[in-house]
């Protein structure tokens, strides 16, 4: 049987390429699109941080997965937090201001930082996950789960920013036109 890369490395509990793909892509797609500015829709918010937390947990805790250790679960536990945490600051450092009666949001240098903050973290999580040899602590789906939590606890700051404006949120445009996000409005809350 020839050698699919998957989702999940059940057997080394390393990220497996068409995860890291997958990783590497929603992120780029997250970064891009609210770098130069995107209408904020509660769809925004929530669809893509539950999707990942989902797969996350399914790889995790599914019936093909390996039975966790205790060192995996504080890998995971550590992981979560801190994902949380920095998820909650970019929350309060993203810009939120009106374009054409509606909500939109962009991020501000500040926020991108704290992205690679969360990354650089994410490394040294991996390597001592695997030094303590706690694969599932470090591997594939705790890098889902982190990414998913962190837009989450992100969402979970911004949501209530957005309400405080007084402004609708942005309708859910099939698709954003780049000329509307350029450098319109100021910063709102």
């Amino acid at each position: 049987m020839a050698n699919v890369p998957t989702l999940a490395s059940a057997h080394t509990g390393h990220p497996a390429p068409l995860t890291i793909l997958f990783v590497v892509a929603a992120f780029g797609y997250v970064l891009w699109t609210r770098t130069k500015g995107q209408p904020l829709s509660g769809r925004r918010l929530v669809v893509l941080p539950v999707l990942l937390s989902v797969l996350g947990i399914t790889g995790l805790t599914g019936s093909s997965a390996p039975p966790l250790t205790p060192k995996d679960v504080v890998f995971l536990v550590v992981s979560v937090v801190v994902s949380a945490a920095l998820g909650a600051a970019r929350g309060a450092t993203i810009e939120l201001y009106p374009y054409h009666g509606e909500l939109w949001q962009r991020y501000r240098r500040n926020t991108v930082a704290l992205w690679i903050l969360l990354i650089a973290f994410k490394i040294v999580l991996v390597v001592a996950a695997g030094a303590a040899g706690a694969s599932a602590g470090g591997g594939t789906n705790s890098l889902l789960l982190s990414f998913g939590i962190s837009l989450l606890a992100e969402a979970a700051i911004v949501a209530p920013r957005a309400l405080s404006t007084g402004l609708p949120f942005a309708i859910d445009h099939e698709k954003s036109d780049g000329n509307r996000s350029g450098r319109h409005g100021g910063s709102i809350v």
